[in-house]
């Protein structure tokens, strides 16, 4: 009997502490991202030499996106502390038969609960002419397809597809470029725009 009291005890504690291990549930809710081609922004500044230069093209990802909390965890007026978010981008171009592959990961960091976030990432001119072997880029036609996926505690629990099925995964069809999506701290629009996107950790 008192065995059986330990072994009994033994798993009551295991469970409890199996429970409080378990993250508590978390929903997002992904709208379709809206990506585009935007200009390198100019600003002007005192005591600078001025140079002149050409504005190039940039792609951009404007991701919406919300959370919800269950109580525990704070509910509306919660916070995730953290969420990964990667970033595939195939594009209008070939090489040796192999459509190209943008690829990348940014971690974003303090998701308010109960309201509408963003998440802004960007591909840089330099990587988009290397692709696509030209100067211009147009969102609208050197843009094949994308995907997003939202990942939580390293599980994917939300996403976003221009095409069905998990096509980024096939990798005989595609050349990839790892880790070229940038947060937007480490582009020239750092200073614009405020609170209006997520921040992000990293890099």
């Amino acid at each position: 009997m008192k065995s059986h009291f330990i072994a009994l005890s033994f798993f009551v504690l295991v469970a409890s502490a199996i429970r409080a291990q378990t993250p508590p549930a978390v929903k997002v809710g992904v709208k379709a991202p809206k990506i585009i081609n935007i200009q390198t922004p100019q600003f002007q500044a005192g005591n600078t030499p001025a140079r002149n230069w050409r504005p190039k093209e940039w792609l951009e990802v404007d991701l919406e996106l919300s959370i919800k909390l269950p109580p525990a965890a704070g509910g509306r007026n919660g916070s995730l502390p953290a969420m990964t978010i990667n970033f595939y981008i195939a594009m209008n171009a070939q090489k040796e038969g192999k459509y190209q592959l943008l690829k990348g990961s940014l971690n974003y960091v303090d998701i308010p609960a109960g309201e509408r976030c963003h998440a802004l990432a960007y591909v840089s001119p330099a990587t988009l002419r290397r692709v696509l072997e030209k100067d211009n880029f147009t969102a609208g036609s050197d843009m094949k397809a994308y995907a997003i996926e939202v990942v939580v505690d390293g599980q994917v629990i939300a996403g976003d597809t221009s095409v069905p099925g998990k096509w980024w995964e096939k990798t005989d069809s595609f050349i990839s470029s790892e880790s070229v999506i940038l947060a937007r701290k480490e582009t020239p629009f750092d200073i614009l725009w405020g609170d209006y996107d997520l921040p992000t950790k990293g890099k």
